[in-house]
């Protein structure tokens, strides 16, 4: 059984003022949106939302009134995401073989998708969402370019990112404070020696950052719609 946590407390800070979380697509919040795809899955057994502190109970009720059936509990989300992965961890189910985690301003993954990333991680013990790299990218010291990576060995790391829960708990307890600085939940892994798999998705899977992404969000998700209905 997967346990999921939808991580949906974030500032919004390049957002102008909106919340991203409670933003609609096609009338529907983000954050449900994004818990929905994983309601379809049946691997997952229970999804747990980190929530803005003052904001728990409205998540809640929005969660139940779209038909997020699996919700087991909305959790208050902390002053980092490091803080709102940890207080969303204590309400885990003890059955959960696997705990995945999502970010809840990713509203276009896709069950198939999500599904993917859960054969992986059954396979490899830890699998994350990823896309191969389309840009160059450039490492730079002082505002000067230092080095060009080899484009064919990057990927955009993205979400969901899921692991066994027992290997990823030992992790955790291993980097102990260290491990409250990683940009992503697999660098917890990473950073004790353990090889984590890239699953490849082809949709999109954009995160809603800044006003615009919305507009385009909606018109991938209006572009779907449309092509199902064909």
């Amino acid at each position: 059984m997967v346990s999921v946590i939808i991580l949906s407390a974030g500032n919004s800070t390049r957002m102008c003022g909106v919340n991203k979380q409670l933003a609609k697509i096609d009338g529907v919040p983000v954050f449900i949106l994004s818990a929905l795809a994983f309601e379809k899955c049946e691997r997952v057994g229970e999804i747990i939302i980190a929530a803005p502190k003052d904001d728990c109970a409205k998540f809640e009720k929005l969660a139940v009134n779209f038909g997020v059936e699996k919700l087991s509990c909305v959790t208050e989300g902390g002053n980092s995401r490091f803080q709102s992965m940890k207080n969303a961890l204590d309400k885990v189910s003890r059955n959960a073989e696997f705990v995945a985690f999502h970010d809840g301003a990713r509203p276009l993954i896709t069950a198939q998708s999500i599904e993917k990333v859960f054969d992986d991680a059954e396979e490899y013990g830890a699998a994350i969402a990823g896309i191969p790299a389309v840009d160059t990218v450039k490492a730079a010291e002082n505002g000067f370019v230092s080095s060009t990576p080899e484009r064919s060995t990057l990927y955009y790391a993205q979400t969901p990112q899921v692991f066994r829960k027992e290997l990823f708990l030992n992790c955790l307890d291993r980097l102990g404070e260290n491990a409250e600085n990683v940009t992503d939940d697999s660098s917890i892994l990473e950073l004790c020696g353990e090889k984590v798999r890239i699953t490849e998705i082809a949709d999109c899977n954009m995160k809603i950052t800044r006003p615009d992404d919305l507009y385009a969000a909606q018109a991938i998700f209006s572009g779907r719609k449309a092509v199902r209905n064909i």
